[in-house]
């Protein structure tokens, strides 16, 4: 869960216009569709955005308040509807209401078990419209141990000063699940004038077994675009592989 210092820092680190190619990606992807589309962790809006500017009709929702307030926030200020809500991915169900539903940046490794990952694409393709397409980014497995903490990263908001430091960091590859404590410090005139602990914890898939995933809830056509590369087969230095299924 995001609280307001984890949001905050990820706005400040990642503000509305940035791209990791994946909002090119994303833009394209959907060049075309007419019906609603829908952004499952929707956080600051960083993709809806893009999206809402590019003239479709996008809904998202979020189970941190937090980042649903900063979503609002982000498109009043460019005098955009923010239609987001919060909701959980395993468990919303709006059957058949959308023709696309996207899920980028990682967001679905944030799932606690694979369990809560079937019911979450089980939901996913219950909420697709008939040759819907559900476009989902999955980052390549990493395991490593852990090195230590990393170097505490920090930026100025305000005239205060908000640092994140990182550490504790584990790998469980039977479970395939990596874990980091990470701690928010907010810093006002030389004083802590508020922490927060968040236990991040993201989930990892081979290419076959999140296929098999899609199989299994009933998705018939699956293909993998490598480094956000339409087209592109996926390889072991992509940073990031995005599955794109359709509803039959």
């Amino acid at each position: 869960m995001y609280g307001p210092l984890a949001t905050l820092a990820y706005q400040l680190d990642k503000p509305i216009g940035t791209s990791f190619g994946d909002v090119e990606f994303y833009s394209s992807r959907l060049d075309g569709v007419a019906g609603p589309v829908l952004e499952p962790a929707v956080g600051t809006g960083r993709i809806l955005i893009p999206l809402l500017e590019q003239g479709l009709t996008v809904r998202g929702y979020d189970t941190s308040a937090a980042m649903l307030e900063q979503c609002r926030t982000n498109c009043g200020r460019r005098g955009l509807t923010a239609d987001v809500f919060s909701a959980d991915m395993t468990c919303y169900r709006e059957e058949g209401a959308y023709e696309a539903i996207v899920i980028p940046t990682g967001s679905f490794a944030l799932l606690p078990d694979r369990d809560s990952a079937l019911n979450a694409l089980q939901a996913m393709y219950d909420n697709l419209a008939q040759r819907g397409r559900l476009l989902v980014d999955i980052e390549p497995p990493a395991p490593a141990a852990d090195s230590g903490p990393d170097p505490v990263r920090h930026w100025w908001h305000n005239g205060d000063l908000i640092t994140l430091t990182t550490w504790n960091r584990t790998v469980d590859p039977v479970a395939q699940r990596s874990t980091s404590w990470l701690r928010y410090e907010h810093w006002s005139a030389g004083m802590l004038a508020r922490t927060e602990l968040q236990i991040f914890s993201l989930l990892w898939f081979g290419i076959a077994e999140f296929t098999s995933m899609l199989h299994h809830v009933g998705f018939t056509e699956v293909m993998v675009h490598g480094g956000y590369r339409v087209g592109h087969a996926p390889t072991v230095t992509d940073h990031v592989w995005t599955f794109e299924a359709i509803r039959s």
